[in-house]
């Protein structure tokens, strides 16, 4: 199976969610796999999203790109201009379009989801459902 990089970003942020949660042993272990198989890949994403931003933001006295609380613990880059905010934005999506391969043999049914200690309990966070989107089955009626 195939998943774009913007895709495997929101994998490995709703995989994070699930810390603590009670998942049944061979889901956990698939999502962990998963995580673990992305993570190079998004550790280069990373890398050159953080050239982008050297290229296009105003840089501080470290040669970091400057950054602006939006709001408390976000931070927004500062650009040099609006041009450059879009060249930054098209080459982030660009690169984000790039396919890695994981190895799941197939999407993850909501049923292995289900909480092992309760009959029907599904326990997917729901602001770690879109993350799981490329990777979980649509269900069947």
């Amino acid at each position: 199976m195939k998943v774009t990089l913007t895709q495997a970003q929101g994998i490995q942020a709703a995989v994070a969610k699930f810390t603590g949660i009670n998942l049944p042993v061979r889901t956990s272990y698939e999502l962990a796999r998963v995580v673990m198989e992305i993570s190079p890949h998004l550790e280069v994403y990373q890398g050159e999203r953080q050239k982008l931003a050297k290229k296009h933001c105003e840089l501080d006295e470290k040669g970091n790109p400057k950054t602006i609380e939006v709001a408390p613990g976000m931070g927004q880059y500062v650009f040099k201009s609006d041009e450059a905010k879009e060249v930054y934005i098209a080459g982030v999506a660009e690169i984000g379009k790039q396919e890695v391969k994981i190895s799941l043999r197939e999407k993850l049914s909501l049923e292995k989801f289900k909480d092992p200690n309760s009959e029907d309990e599904t326990v997917i966070p729901w602001d770690a459902l879109a993350g799981l989107l490329p990777i979980i089955e649509e269900p069947k009626e």
